[in-house]
């Protein structure tokens, strides 16, 4: 980043720029940002007018004042409401409507060093600001803000490959799409996004069904009667530094078992790199630990020789949801042991059809042996086959529409009973709540996590969300609709749904605490679910890196420490 200084701009931008954004601001202020620039090598002076010598500040006119600092350099990308659709197009990059929120401006870094500027100017100002890379979060607040600012990675790209240590760099602004693709003349593969599209937040954490879903598209369902928008629907789940739930998971493990390198500018500005040897603690707490302790730019992962793949799509009308699930419990039991195999369903009984994507990892031109449970029932429909590359496997989907969505999360163990199915149809049940919401549409996500994907953080440097070596069902119960007026209605039944299905497996004894960040309900104490040698780990990584509380009280959006 080459700044220009506010000295070498005409006075009269200046003035326009600072003089009518801040009304009130410490007094000491002033002197505190000029400070700060000039250890940025700019020779800067802001007019003391521009400052009131009232000790109460409002926090939006430190906002306002941010933005007015970070608008008074040419060479940096900022978005303001002046820019008018530009400003309403980049304020709602978001996979959901109810995640838009109003920023007071957008800062869209292209370098490490912008970044670093940024954070370091906000620890001045004490701003309020949201981290926004891929925007899948439904959650308001998540990767968004109302009058604060919000920083935006997506113009932060780039793919390097290595070799000889067979590891790739990779900037947080890319898409999955963008990876995978530079991956191909190499013949290899990530740990990564299950949807092109997706952004690279989720290499610490996201996890995309592969119903996802494109802003703005409406087209057709041919799986709905009639044809109704209303009967079709999508979601896709991405947050920050969760875990990494990938299709390649079941070999390899999550996403964040496979870095071997955050990047991350903290919150004095500073860059560092956490890594099994240099800020360990760091690079443990990264792993499932959100937005907790710094911005991370870019990471360095694993990459594995890949060459064609197995798998598509096959379908069902929802009178099999018994028969899909009793499949679910026997490919967890015995398909899911061969590591080359992955499935994750999309199961939409409020919509009479029921979606499963099925991936193998290998050249192989039949089903495999693994997805027997899944062939033996009669399906609707199946375009299954051989692909040249996992890139071209993940880009074949059903029609994608995007209603309002949300979701809730629960785990429980596999058990040799019909708590799968039971569980389906306790959620199905709720499902059928929503015919009284416009658009009303629920969808069932039962992942089935092995042994292998629990355990493979013992040769990787552990992780703290203290999952149990043992068979589990990561259930996600999402929920779309069409209208803002039913947003209370549908988050009270996503509690009540979560709530019974916890319920019924305490019941039984198959109960798990884990609450995957990912899937998670706002509400739902995800931290606190890694249990308290975890948590307390955590706290402690974040006052060493974090002493003064940035990211735990400047960045309010996401699952908290405080």
């Amino acid at each position: 980043m080459q700044l220009v200084p506010f000295m070498q701009q005409p006075a009269y931008a200046l003035l326009l720029i600072i003089f009518p954004l801040v009304h009130a601001a410490p007094p000491n202020l002033q002197s505190k940002i000029q400070a700060y620039l000039q250890t940025q090598g700019v020779n800067a002076s802001i007019p003391a007018s521009a400052y009131s010598a009232q000790p109460n500040a409002a926090r939006l006119d430190t906002v306002s004042l941010t933005c007015g600092i970070l608008n008074a350099y040419r060479d940096l990308d900022l978005v303001t409401p002046q820019d008018g659709q530009l400003y309403t197009t980049e304020a709602e990059q978001h996979w959901s409507p109810t995640a838009w929120g109003h920023p007071n401006c957008i800062f869209e870094p292209t370098t490490v060093r912008e970044v670093q500027f940024f954070v370091g100017l906000l620890a001045i100002t004490a701003s309020p600001y949201a981290i926004r890379s891929g925007g899948h979060s439904p959650f308001k607040d998540f990767a968004s803000t109302d009058h604060g600012v919000l920083i935006a990675m997506h113009k932060m790209k780039g793919v390097e490959y290595d070799a000889p240590s067979e590891t790739v760099r990779l900037a947080m602004g890319n898409t999955w799409g963008d990876v995978y693709q530079a991956l191909i003349p190499h013949q290899r593969i990530v740990v990564g996004g299950r949807l092109a599209p997706v952004g690279m937040a989720l290499v610490t954490g996201g996890m995309i069904h592969p119903l996802s879903c494109v802003l703005g598209q409406l087209p057709s369902c041919p799986y709905a009667e009639e044809n109704r928008p209303d009967d079709c629907a999508c979601f896709d789940t991405d947050l920050p530094s969760a875990g990494g739930l990938s299709h390649y998971s079941n070999a390899k493990g999550f996403a964040s078992d496979n870095v071997v390198d955050f990047e991350m500018v903290l919150a004095d500005g500073s860059l560092i790199h956490a890594n099994a040897t240099s800020h360990s603690d760091l690079w443990w707490a990264m792993k499932a630990g959100q937005n907790n302790f710094g911005i991370t730019t870019h990471i360095t992962t694993k990459a594995y020789p890949m060459g064609a793949v197995w798998g598509g799509l096959r379908v069902w009308n929802a009178s099999q949801l018994d028969a899909v699930s009793d499949a679910f419990a026997e490919y967890q039991r015995v398909g899911q042991l061969d590591t080359k195999s992955s499935v994750i369903p999309d199961l939409v009984p409020t919509n009479g059809t029921l979606f499963l994507t099925l991936i193998y990892f290998d050249s192989v031109t039949s089903p495999p042996a693994a997805f027997k449970p899944f062939y033996d029932i009669p399906a609707v429909s199946d375009n299954s086959g051989l692909h040249p590359n996992f890139l071209d496997l993940i880009s074949v989907g059903p029609p994608q529409v995007v209603p309002r969505f949300s979701y809730g999360f629960s785990t429980l163990y596999l058990d040799n009973s019909t708590t799968y199915r039971d569980v389906m149809r306790l959620c199905a049940q709720q499902g059928e709540k929503m015919k009284r919401v416009n658009g009303g549409t629920q969808v069932l996500i039962p992942q089935p996590i092995s042994k292998t994907m629990v355990d493979t953080a013992k040769r990787t440097g552990g992780r703290p969300q203290g999952l149990r070596s043992r068979a589990q069902l990561w259930m996600n119960m999402s929920w779309g609709w069409n209208l803002a007026k039913d947003d209370a209605y549908v988050y009270a039944l996503i509690k009540e749904t979560y709530e019974k299905v916890d319920a019924l497996t305490k019941q039984r004894g198959l109960y798990d605490p884990y609450i995957f960040l990912n899937d998670a309900f706002p509400q739902q104490k995800v931290l606190r679910s890694y249990g308290a040698e975890s948590f307390n780990r955590m706290l402690a990584v974040s006052k060493k890196y974090d002493p003064r509380g940035m990211f735990q009280t400047q960045v309010p959006g996401g699952f908290k420490l405080n």
